[in-house]
């Protein structure tokens, strides 16, 4: 008995897709945390970042929306705030911004993009 294996163009675009919003988040994170390095506005860096996640989660997925805040806020810890080039943050303020952050864009994406079920 022989199986075949049927690769669709959907199974490939999915994950291509999200892949691509991920590397747009990763590089809006890195301009983002390269703009505001300086800034004393740069606590509240991640919270306006909230805005990027759901506009790419509405494009490219609710992965992209999960996925891309965790990585916006490993970007916002190692370049933005101090320690410099380190995921400790010192500031309250900070880690908790980076904690809202994630809340609103996780949230966010499922609420306002919901998956759609997989047909069988």
């Amino acid at each position: 008995m022989s199986s075949k294996v049927v690769i669709t163009r959907s199974k490939i675009m999915g994950p291509l897709k999200t892949l691509t919003g991920l590397l747009l988040v990763l590089a809006a994170a890195l301009i983002t945390a390269g703009l505001f390095s300086h800034s004393t506005f740069r606590i509240f860096v991640p919270l306006g970042f909230v805005v990027v996640l759901i506009v790419l989660a509405a494009r490219f997925g609710v992965m992209v929306g999960v996925l891309g805040s965790v990585l916006a806020a490993l970007v916002f810890a190692q370049r933005l705030y101090a320690p410099s080039s380190s995921l400790h943050v010192e500031q309250l303020a900070a880690r908790e911004n980076l904690a809202w952050m994630i809340l609103a864009a996780v949230s966010l994406s499922y609420l306002l993009f919901p998956p759609h079920p997989r047909s069988r």
